[in-house]
């Protein structure tokens, strides 16, 4: 309220009560004024004719008197004298949309910007050109939401001589206006949910949704549409089951209920003095100064905030669940070119189209969850071996990785001839540095038709000694033993009868007849 505003309205009330009939006495004690301005609005209100002629009073905000001459107006400065010549100047382009600052930049005139400003105001210029819009009343049920706010707090000098910021972390009831404060040191994940649990736990239930702006413990990225939540956050809404609201940015007038608190909270503490003994101290402090402030009016709603919560709103929160929410560890990485990110000293592994991508990693006692941007991309067992560091998927592996594994089906055709034909894929596995020659590990694993498996053992170990790794060295070998497989053994196996195939026996009669 301007000076001027307030000394029409006190004006107005004198003359009212004047004509109502009170005593000088009674206006002077309810109105807190002096005698002397009593006795000249008195006889402004004779002359204008509101006591005793009957005007009818002006409807506000209409003065009911002119208003006194500011003398300070009748001065002319050097820069308002400069000034004035530019004032048409000036109007068009604050009509044209040009903001103040802007127009004292391209004037022209060497004036400072702050008696461009009290031009600005003196001629009642400083709005022209700006809009407005109409901002409507946030109204909510009672139970719907829960708006949440960080402000700082107060400067504080630890015992190493530093200063600390403390925070604010407000929580505002919609319904019935119930505020409640955290002091925290910082708004990572951890605290944060830890705050917003301790105040479910205050209130004795959930309500059905939170709304706040868009911190990174809220949020990933955030959008005038649909901001990327972050995984951390719907974890735990899902377990207390409420609806996460994060405004678009730059659009703090949503939740204005706990915005216009921050200023109410800093005064709140101000009798507490600079003296500093610790967070829990300070806490406790303000719990008791919120206390008081619960149980008076509340300035817009005229009721008090602990009877609506105790009397309507407690009736319409949801139900704590059963067990508190576990707290997990939370972190972020960048996925490494080898395909694996850290997290807490171990390196879990990605596929490799994800390399170079910021991610979001959750760890339970016994998962890792891997997020990239709020979609879960991977999930590993946690690693609890202090020997082991790196935990790979086999389907993140390359080709011939895969194939080195000890369940790959090189390895376990190898495997059941004999362990040295086993060692012998291996190598020619590793020889390929990515690229897998199988035509070399299908010529030593289909000896097996024509040698026995422990002669093709014997060779393979034979040639793993010599470390010639080739096919042809170990047929070579195999030659010099001279223990191939009997012609009738293979005979009989090429000769199995089968229901899809004719026997060779009628291919060989079907031959000799066209030759004779």
């Amino acid at each position: 309220m301007t000076k001027s505003t307030r000394r029409r309205l006190v004006d107005r009330k004198i003359v009212e009560l004047l004509i109502q009939g009170k005593t000088g006495r009674y206006i002077k004690s309810n109105l807190k004024v002096g005698w002397k301005r009593l006795g000249r609005v008195t006889e402004l209100a004779k002359e204008f004719g509101y006591i005793n002629g009957g005007v009818p009073l002006p409807p506000f905000p209409e003065s009911l008197f002119p208003d006194p001459i500011d003398k300070r107006t009748l001065k002319k400065s050097d820069p308002d004298i400069l000034l004035l010549e530019k004032k048409d100047w000036i109007t068009d382009h604050l009509q044209g949309g040009w903001r103040p600052v802007t127009v004292w930049e391209e004037i022209g005139v060497s004036v400072t910007k702050s008696s461009f400003y009290r031009f600005l105001h003196r001629h009642g210029l400083f709005d022209t050109g700006r809009a407005y819009r109409v901002i409507p009343e946030i109204v909510h049920k009672p139970g719907e939401a829960l708006q949440l706010d960080w402000g700082k707090f107060r400067d504080v000098i630890d015992e190493n001589g530093k200063k600390k910021t403390l925070w604010a972390f407000v929580g505002v009831l919609g319904y019935s206006r119930y505020t409640m404060v955290r002091l925290v040191w910082t708004n990572d994940i951890p605290t944060t949910l830890a705050a917003i649990e301790s105040m479910f736990k205050e209130l004795g239930g959930v309500p059905a949704r939170v709304t706040s702006d868009n911190p990174k413990c809220f949020v990933i990225e955030a959008s005038d549409y649909e901001p990327i939540l972050n995984p951390a956050f719907e974890r735990f809404s899902n377990h207390y089951n409420f609806t996460i609201e994060c405004l678009p940015p730059r659009d703090p007038q949503k939740k204005g209920k706990v915005e216009r608190q921050m200023t109410f909270i800093r005064r709140l503490y101000e009798a507490h003095g600079p003296n500093w003994f610790g967070i829990d101290e300070s806490q406790q402090y303000m719990d008791k100064k919120l206390s008081i402030a619960n149980e008076r009016k509340h300035g817009s709603t005229q009721r008090r905030p602990i009877d609506d919560l105790l009397q309507v709103e407690l009736n319409f929160l949801k139900s704590l669940p059963a067990v508190s929410y576990q707290m997990e560890e939370f972190g972020e990485g960048k996925i490494r070119c080898d395909g694996h990110v850290r997290f807490l000293n171990k390196y879990y592994s990605v596929d490799e189209a994800h390399i170079g991508q910021e991610v979001f990693i959750i760890g339970s006692r016994t998962q890792v969850n891997i997020y990239l941007k709020g979609k879960l991309i991977e999930v590993h067992e946690r690693l609890t071996d202090p020997t082991r560091v790196k935990q790979t998927k086999k389907h993140h592996l390359k080709p011939w990785e895969q194939s080195m594994q000890e369940d790959s089906f090189y390895r376990k055709k190898a495997g059941v001839i004999g362990a040295d034909v086993e060692r012998m894929i291996i190598i020619l596995i590793a020889q390929g540095q990515g690229f897998i020659d199988t035509r070399k590990i299908w010529g030593i694993l289909s000896l097996e038709k024509k040698f026995e498996r422990d002669s093709i053992n014997a060779a393979c170990r034979k040639a793993i000694d010599l470390q010639s790794y080739s096919y042809q060295t170990v047929l070579s070998l195999l030659k010099l033993q001279g223990r191939s497989v009997p012609e009738e053994k293979f005979t009989k196996k090429i000769e199995k009868p089968n229901k899809f195939a004719r026997p060779i026996s009628e291919y060989a009669a079907q031959l000799k007849l066209k030759l004779h």
